[in-house]
């Protein structure tokens, strides 16, 4: 199919011969429809980064709600199939706040509102603003969906990888993070969890506000953290570990992409990455923890490629065991 038809049929422009064609065209393969999505990606959402701050979401679903049931009604009564591009503008307006940092895909609009998803390969990180105006920041190789519904009081995301959150305030409407059978319950508030595939393990950071962890093996209220705590359940026991850190926002370093040390002490770094990796550093010389270094590394590296490289600057080595790693000089 011609682009620059699917286009003029993206923006209501194109003749009814022509936008018989594209819906017929549509209708024969999910290839065809993946297209057409990207292409209204392209047209309605990629040029709208700007106004991520400012998007009223509440009124775009409202809009886009109202929209698409009008168009149903009036082809119901005409016996014609919903024409995506009779409603694209209303519904471009409800998807103006997303911002793209990497590579993102998402369910889009058929005749009713599908889940929206996230999703981000190795390398990148996306900031998007999810429909009820939540702000989320996803870091590299992860995935998010946000589960429409326009009958539930809550409000559900399904995490693999990680996620930082701020949550637009709803007391009537819980926000809940699901990772592996670990609930996050939140109303309104700033924290970080981390849920990756390879690791057995959920890692909740809160920020701001107040957060309720739930696991199969949790009682009645779960565990409730404060600002500043670090939550670390084990998915495979649901044996849970409280942190308290002097600095938790570290842990939101990966949103930058980079970790830059400059005559930091290794003590300081090391302390980042406990946050970062999940990981504890034993010294078996305490003079190590006054070397410093400088070095600048991404976030997407490993433990042990930051390791490598700073070992070799200076003269100490280390053993893994588990995820406990000890420090010795050579």
């Amino acid at each position: 199919m011609d682009e620059i038809i699917l286009l003029a049929y993206l923006r209501g422009e194109c003749s009814d011969e022509e936008a018989e064609r594209v819906e017929a065209w549509c209708e024969e393969a999910p290839e065809n429809r993946k297209v057409l999505e990207q292409l209204y990606y392209t047209l309605f959402v990629g040029d709208r980064v700007a106004v991520m701050n400012t998007v009223d979401t509440e009124a775009s679903l409202k809009n886009l709600k109202s929209a698409i049931r009008e168009k149903e009604e009036k082809n119901q009564r005409k016996g014609m199939p919903v024409r995506w591009g009779r409603y694209a503008t209303v519904a471009a307006a409800f998807f103006t706040g997303l911002v793209v940092a990497g590579g993102i895909t998402w369910g889009l609009l058929s005749n009713k509102l599908s889940d929206y998803e996230v999703l981000t390969i190795a390398g990148q990180r996306a900031q998007t603003v999810l429909p009820d105006g939540s702000k989320v920041w996803l870091n590299a190789s992860s995935r998010l969906v946000y589960h429409n519904s326009f009958w539930s009081s809550e409000r559900e995301v399904d995490l693999s990888g990680e996620a930082y959150f701020e949550v637009t305030h709803d007391k009537y409407a819980p926000f809940i993070v699901n990772s592996k059978q670990i609930r996050t319950r939140v109303l309104g508030t700033k924290f970080n969890v981390r849920a990756r595939e390879e690791e057995n393990r959920v890692v909740t950071t809160l920020l701001q506000g107040k957060v309720q962890v739930d696991s199969p093996r949790t009682e009645s209220n779960g565990y409730v953290l404060k600002p500043g705590q670090t939550l670390n359940i084990d998915t495979d026991t649901y044996q849970a570990e409280l942190i308290e850190y002097n600095q938790p926002t570290d842990v939101l370093l990966w949103i930058k992409g980079k970790l830059m040390f400059k005559q930091n002490y290794l003590l300081e770094i090391t302390n980042i990455m406990e946050k970062l990796y999940d990981i504890k550093f034993i010294y078996e010389d305490e003079t190590l923890k006054t070397e410093r270094f400088t070095g600048e590394f991404s976030t997407d590296s490993t433990s042990d490629e930051i390791l490598n490289v700073l070992m070799h600057t200076h003269h100490f080595s280390y053993k893994k065991e588990g995820r406990t790693i000890r420090l010795r000089k050579r």
